[in-house]
């Protein structure tokens, strides 16, 4: 690529990977993630709904058991549940923190508080109380109490927990007397663990089958892009910059039936057209193409004109073959014009074996007969073009300048007074000659050597013209004279 003063060239392909990989990454995972989401807070919905429904459903089966002081049932009771589903965990503590049916501290009390041996003393094995949970324990044993659901993590395990308050009933006061509103908190803990390893597992499978997703989309969607945008855009890129450097010998190759592809035949035209132009650029002057902008209104503008012409080209073609005719008149015509592209001059038109240049700008007298010297110079000898020689005139002063013809074609040229003298001071030069107006000599007569001035007789002139022979210019092009 050129150096510009934009920054680094980017290439668009990694733009475009770029912003497919974000937007994989935050619209599938965000949608990923919220699905995910979703599923675990219904799943600890579903556990936290389903332990309270265990906890209404053992709180109930407690009182009852509890009633008639059938307390070894419900021990038994806890046993049986644990043994039937070991991921659940019942204890009872009483209010004091203390684990329940791991003495018959509470036997005691309620005999003494009935004043009668009513309840018969067990042999227990005396059981360590676990830590509580602080606050959830003093808010399940406060006024008023309440449940708390919360989960805790006890070696590596993850247990989902409830403490429910086992309320002290007006039917229960016989027993435990009124003074207290909570007779125990009952723990129920619902082991999670394998629920969160199989979440573990499934966010693990779920998050490389996303990485997989997306490498994949993105490898899919890249490489559609780039053979349906990226790499037409490119190769049109590149016909452009081929048209840029005057080949235009290439085409978009592509041919699909969608937008690129229309904008390929478009570009394809385009060249083709740009091709055309660019070949009738060679038969047209340069003054023309410039004007096209101006319309076809006509100007005065200040030029300088070099006519030249070949002596004797017709008794020429008479004398020899048309292919030896062409071939050195194109020759003489192709030297000419380098010549007056040299010097800063511009074809006007060529009319047979005639040349029409112009010249502009404040020194273009001297460009003019820099170019007529360096052309009466280079066809010095002759051999190189079969003997032929040029006779050129100049003139410089006021033209009309403008587009000269019909609606349906025209030309873009330059008529007048000082345009008919020019051609009347070559058709009056002999070969090998340069005949230049009054205006020229004064213009170029310190960085030249002129002969005359003469008097001369031209068509459409009442008057004898004043003209010199333009015998040397002091310096023509790199040469020094």
């Amino acid at each position: 690529m050129e150096p510009n003063n934009r920054g680094p060239f980017r290439p668009i392909t990694r733009k475009v990977n770029t912003i497919i990989l974000i937007s994989l990454i935050i619209g599938i995972g965000s949608i990923s993630f919220y699905f995910a989401r979703s599923l675990l807070v219904t799943i600890d919905d579903s556990t936290r709904s389903n332990l309270q429904q265990q906890s209404d459903i053992l709180y109930t089966s407690i009182e009852n058991f509890m009633l008639p002081g059938e307390a070894p049932l419900a021990e038994e009771f806890f046993s049986d549940i644990e043994t039937m589903n070991p991921v659940y965990q019942i204890r009872l503590f009483r209010r004091t923190g203390e684990r329940a049916f791991s003495d018959n501290a509470t036997l005691e009390g309620v005999n003494e508080f009935l004043d009668a041996e009513r309840f018969e003393a067990h042999e227990r094995q005396v059981m360590e109380s676990p830590p509580l949970e602080e606050p959830h324990f003093s808010r399940a044993s406060g006024s008023p109490p309440q449940e708390s659901f919360f989960q805790t993590t006890e070696e590596d395990e993850v247990f989902f927990r409830v403490y429910k308050p086992l309320l002290n009933l007006p039917k229960c006061t016989v027993c435990h007397g009124s003074d207290h509103t909570v007779r125990g908190i009952l723990d129920i803990r619902n082991n999670i663990t394998p629920s969160i390893q199989k979440q573990r597992s499934s966010l693990a499978v779920s998050s490389t089958l996303f990485g997989g997703m997306v490498v994949i989309l993105a490898f899919v969607l890249t490489r559609f892009l780039i053979s349906s945008v990226l790499r037409p855009v490119k190769e049109i890129g590149s016909v452009c910059t081929s048209v840029t450097e005057g080949d235009f010998s290439s085409r978009v190759q592509f041919d699909k039936n969608d937008e690129i592809g229309f904008l390929g035949r478009t570009v394809n035209t385009m060249v083709q057209g740009l091709k055309e132009r660019f070949e009738l650029s060679k038969f047209v002057s340069s003054s023309t193409i410039e004007s096209l902008s101006e319309g076809s209104v006509g100007k005065a503008v200040p030029l300088t004109l070099l006519f030249t012409d070949i002596r004797g080209f017709t008794s020429y073609s008479d004398t020899h073959p048309a292919q030896t005719v062409v071939e050195y008149l194109n020759k003489i015509l192709n030297d000419q014009t380098e010549i007056i592209h040299d010097c800063g001059g511009d074809i006007d038109k060529y009319v047979g074996d005639e040349i029409i240049a112009v010249f502009t700008g404040d020194d273009s007298e001297l460009c003019a007969a820099t170019a007529a010297v360096r052309i009466q110079r280079s066809l010095t000898g002759g051999e190189e073009y079969d003997g032929l020689r040029v006779g050129a005139g100049i003139n410089h002063g006021d033209v009309i300048s403008g587009m000269i013809g019909s609606q349906q074609r025209a030309d873009y040229t330059v008529i007048g007074d000082n345009v008919n003298l020019a051609s009347r001071l070559c058709s009056a030069a002999k070969a090998g000659e340069v005949l230049i107006s009054d205006s020229i000599a004064g213009a170029i007569k310190k960085e030249s050597t002129l002969d005359g001035p003469y008097k001369l007789k031209v068509k459409g002139k009442n008057q004898y013209q004043r003209v010199y022979k333009l015998v040397n210019v002091r310096k023509t092009g790199d040469q020094e004279e």
